[in-house]
């Protein structure tokens, strides 16, 4: 949203007198005439700067709003009913005045916090003298007696109630949240959302508040609202930034535009590491996106790491800590936490209307919780065969053994609570056939997104200025993309090498990526004499990937680990011939010598290696991109929507 700068403010000021206690009504009118007006009880002489930016805000865009603020705090009757029916007779003084009840105005009630609860509990005049459109409120608590209830005027009246929670708002714990949630959820007038990491409104603490107020009036009240992870108002920092996401969705509620489908993609992989699992997740939420849906992935997030580091607020961090037992091997090193039910109820908030499950560890837990708390039924994607991640990481014996061990806590019940299951490939679903009961397998391989591998000026001067750093001129280059790990089989590659270097000199391999097995490649390189022929590049973004794949003459794998093979995909869009050991991964996709070179030995290897490095692949090439357009990624997300809607059908109306 753009930001508005350059002006004060348009506000007047009412003191009403009320049982021998001063209220001040402020009332913001916007530069246009509106038919809107939103009353925000705010009860609070301290707090009125700290929630002006929601107030600037609104006002700009078109909204009138009335603060009621309590005046004479130190004074005030401690009785807290005393102040439901305070506010009572404050809008029946407004409405006397004519201030608010103007004909086709629509009127809504704006609560947050302890504000939020004195709205809930209001009789919203049982004559009905004022007319409420709607409420909608923010973190309702009461700090006085620790309980909260939503109005029965609220359903005597079937006025639209909207309760905004953030996911570490620090307001209310997670179970008296979901309390509220549990005693309004089956009420068709009451509807629930949450925002995460830095939640939905302002956080402040101690002198923070005194800075702020402070900052307000060398800023003149400038409107706040940006981005969670940066700050674009050069006077405040970003704790105390409006979540642009819940500021629009709260428009589209006052302003009666219909919000979208939510969607949940829940995932063990943080987005601070890219592996294949994070590229497909963010693929899929970005093509959800397009068709319409309000699309949140749902990852583990680092204990006690900056919320900064987030990509946008529309990723959802739970919190976890380092699972011991494998904290060498950085792809799984937050899978423990095991607060399910606890992180399933804060999901729960934030008003799912579909979940898709891309993961069978922790995450899992947690999905297959809130599948049970609210009734939505969830997709699982297959993404990692982990009999074979096992056997190559910890050897045949204890790796079946860890796999067996599994299998029986995890695995087994995610196949069970999951109806449909979908997999990349034939090879994977084979397998899943024959190590489940799942009845449900579908074969969806996944996509590329195309938009990032197409190379712009900047990517090709980027690209020059790469092949100086590597020092690739006059360079015949192969590369490997992924994770290095064992079970990724790059020794053979690397033996592969040894075994021409001497015939082409000039030969050189990128390995791109991190894993654990780097030092025990590096070993094997230097015994076999090639350590001058290997380049270790380490993790690069994923904007980066483009640039280092059209540096390579020819993209190689010998791994037989692949559910589907994305980076065979990534190769390909970038015109990069691929040269692979066979797989039952490849079957129906690529063929030797049509859309890429396949090999099941060392001779071949050699062969299909000096065709690829001195002959004429043009055609193979060609082939190959050809061979990926078929999986469009728009094609792909719309078969994913298909399986949402048919586990989750929308409820029949009675038609007249």
């Amino acid at each position: 949203m753009e930001k508005t700068r350059g002006y004060k403010l348009n506000s007047k000021k009412i003191t009403l007198e009320f049982e021998h206690n001063p209220y001040e009504t402020e009332i913001f009118s916007p530069k246009k005439v509106s038919s809107k007006t939103i009353v925000f009880p705010i009860f609070n002489y301290q707090t009125n700067k700290q929630y002006i930016d929601l107030i600037y805000a609104l006002v700009d865009r078109g909204v009138k709003v009335i603060t009621i603020n309590l005046l004479n705090r130190g004074d005030r009757v401690l009785f807290f009913n005393y102040y439901y029916t305070a506010f009572d007779a404050l809008l029946e003084d407004l409405h006397s005045r004519k201030i608010i009840g103007k004909e086709k105005e629509e009127l809504i009630i704006l609560g947050i916090g302890i504000g939020a609860n004195l709205a809930s509990y209001c009789n919203f005049n049982k004559s009905q003298t004022v007319k409420i459109s709607k409420i909608v409120l923010i973190s309702p608590v009461n700090r006085y007696k620790g309980e909260y209830r939503i109005s029965k005027e609220v359903s005597r009246f079937k006025i639209p109630t909207y309760i905004y929670y953030g996911q570490f708002d620090k307001v209310t714990d997670v179970n008296t949240r979901y309390s509220i949630f549990q005693s309004g959820k089956d009420n068709p007038n009451v509807h629930f959302t949450c925002y995460p990491a830095t939640g939905h409104y302002l956080y402040y603490s101690g002198p923070l508040s005194m800075e702020l107020e402070k900052l307000y009036r060398n800023s003149e009240f400038d409107l706040l609202i940006g981005e969670t992870k940066k700050n674009k108002n050069p006077f405040l920092p970003s704790e105390v930034q409006l979540n642009e996401s819940f500021f629009n969705h709260l428009m589209n509620v006052v302003n009666d535009i219909p919000n979208r489908k939510r969607i949940a993609l829940l995932s063990d992989v943080c987005p601070q590491f890219i592996n294949g699992v994070d590229i497909v997740v963010g693929l899929l939420k970005k093509e959800l996106e397009k068709l319409g849906y309000e699309t949140y992935v749902v990852a583990l997030w680092k204990k006690y790491a900056d919320f900064n580091l987030l990509p946008d607020d529309h990723y959802i961090p739970v919190i976890a800590s380092y699972a011991k037992m494998v904290k060498g091997h950085k792809e799984l090193f937050m899978l423990k936490t095991f607060n399910y039910q606890g992180n399933a109820k804060m999901l729960s908030m934030f008003g799912f209307d579909y979940l898709h499950l891309h993961t069978e560890y922790s995450m899992s837990q947690v999905a297959i919780e809130l599948s049970k708390m609210t009734g939505i039924k969830m997709p699982y994607t297959y993404h990692t065969i982990w009999k074979m991640y096992y056997e190559h990481k910890f050897g045949a014996l204890l790796g079946d053994i860890t796999y067996q061990t599994a299998k029986a806590l995890l695995f087994n019940k995610v196949y069970k609570e999951c109806p449909t299951i979908i997999v990349p490939s034939k090879k994977s679903y084979d397998i899943l056939k024959q190590e489940s009961s799942a009845k449900d397998v579908r074969i969806f391989p996944s996509p590329v997104n195309n938009e990032r591998f197409v190379l712009s000026k900047e990517d090709r001067e980027k690209v020059a200025k790469l092949k100086v750093k590597y020092n690739l001129k006059g360079k015949k280059v192969l590369g490997y993309v992924g994770r290095v790990s064992a079970e990724k089989n790059i020794t053979e590659i690397i033996y592969n090498i040894s075994q021409i270097v001497g015939e082409i000199p000039n030969l050189v391999f990128m390995i791109v990526g991190a894993g654990d097995a780097i030092p025990a490649l590096q070993k094997y390189a230097r015994k076999l004499k090639v350590e001058d022929h290997i380049i270790y590049v380490g993790q690069i973004s994923n904007e980066e990937m483009k640039c280092y794949y059209s540096m390579f003459d020819v993209f190689v794998t010998a791994s037989n680990f692949e559910t589907q093979g994305l980076t065979f995909f990534e190769a390909a869009t970038m015109g990069t011939l691929i040269v692979a050991k066979k797989d039952k991964a490849l079957d129906g996709i690529f063929e030797d010598e049509y859309n890429a070179y396949i090999y099941e030995n060392l001779p071949q290897w050699i062969e299909r290696i000096e065709k690829a490095l001195f002959g004429d692949s043009r055609r193979v090439i060609e082939n190959a991109k050809s061979t990926v357009k078929k999986y469009s990624p728009d094609k792909w997300a719309k078969q994913m929507e298909k399986i949402y809607l048919e586990l989750n059908p929308p409820p029949k109306t009675n038609k007249k």
